[in-house]
């Protein structure tokens, strides 16, 4: 199938299609079932895989960071560059913490939440962790993922975001024959929002993106996000978390410099 006909726009943007087009990037969409997963499956919240020989992470409070994504790579498309075709990727946050383990002034601060890569996966379970009530504390836990679900996923392709910090270059013309017409900008940014949960592809923010500022702009590759889909899955109000990485730690197995953001409305 064209990338024309994957592309839907709207027919006041059809002028516009090369501009968008030359902007299209893989991207691995993802499916949530709200059921119980065994520890090597893809999920959200759960029980993660985790080896007894490896300290499981904690906050500086010494609080257990709770398991928020897995991603067993053995049951995704081999669809996005320099991503893993095997092993399984871990995202973990601070859900004692009112803004959930992200550090507003440095948002590759780990001390909040951690991204975990297991290259080799041991198949025996009597050496993974079996019992997680430990990360479950007396006081009540916030979490944005108030559900375990399990995840599949599907191959597709997405235009640069309109709120992507590279469209202002990208869709530059675009964005300066509709800056007169409200209805225009309003349909430009409902068109190219790329809202959803996913990796690869281009991020959806409901504020500012971060990496337009400080440090970040090399952090081009989205590592993972989570919107705010269906009843349970919030942030804050009905925001989105994302983590991003630089191509070349991508490409080097390093999750060690991870950007993690979340914002809402």
């Amino acid at each position: 199938m064209s990338d024309k006909k994957l592309l839907k726009l709207p027919e006041a943007f059809e002028q516009y299609r090369e501009i968008i087009e030359e902007t299209l990037q893989p991207s691995i969409l993802i499916e949530t079932e709200e059921r119980k997963t065994s520890l090597f499956e893809s999920k959200f919240a759960g029980d993660p895989y985790f080896p007894l020989s490896m300290e499981y992470p904690k906050s500086p409070e010494g609080q257990p960071l709770k398991l928020l994504a897995q991603i067993n790579f053995a049951d995704v498309p081999k669809h996005l560059p320099n991503f893993p075709e095997e092993g399984i990727l871990q995202f973990y946050i601070d859900g004692y913490d009112d803004v959930l383990g992200m550090d507003f002034d440095n948002g590759q601060n780990q001390e909040g939440f951690r991204v975990i890569f297991h290259e080799h996966i041991i198949s025996d379970q009597s050496q993974l962790v079996q019992d997680f009530s430990f990360v479950e504390a007396k006081e009540e836990l916030y979490f944005p993922v108030e559900k375990e679900m399990a995840l599949s996923f599907e191959a597709g392709k997405e235009p640069l975001s309109a709120n992507d910090f590279r469209s202002e270059k990208n869709y530059a013309k675009i964005l300066a024959d509709i800056e007169d017409n409200d209805n225009l900008v309003d349909s430009f940014y409902e068109t190219l929002n790329s809202t959803g949960h996913k990796f690869g592809g281009y991020p959806f923010f409901t504020q500012e993106d971060p990496r337009a500022y400080g440090d970040y702009t090399d952090s081009t590759i989205l590592l993972l996000q989570i919107d705010s889909v269906g009843e349970h899955i919030l942030w804050g109000d009905v925001g989105v978390g994302n983590f991003f990485i630089t191509e070349d730690e991508l490409k080097r197995k390093d999750f060690s410099k991870v950007l993690y953001n979340w914002d809402c409305y």
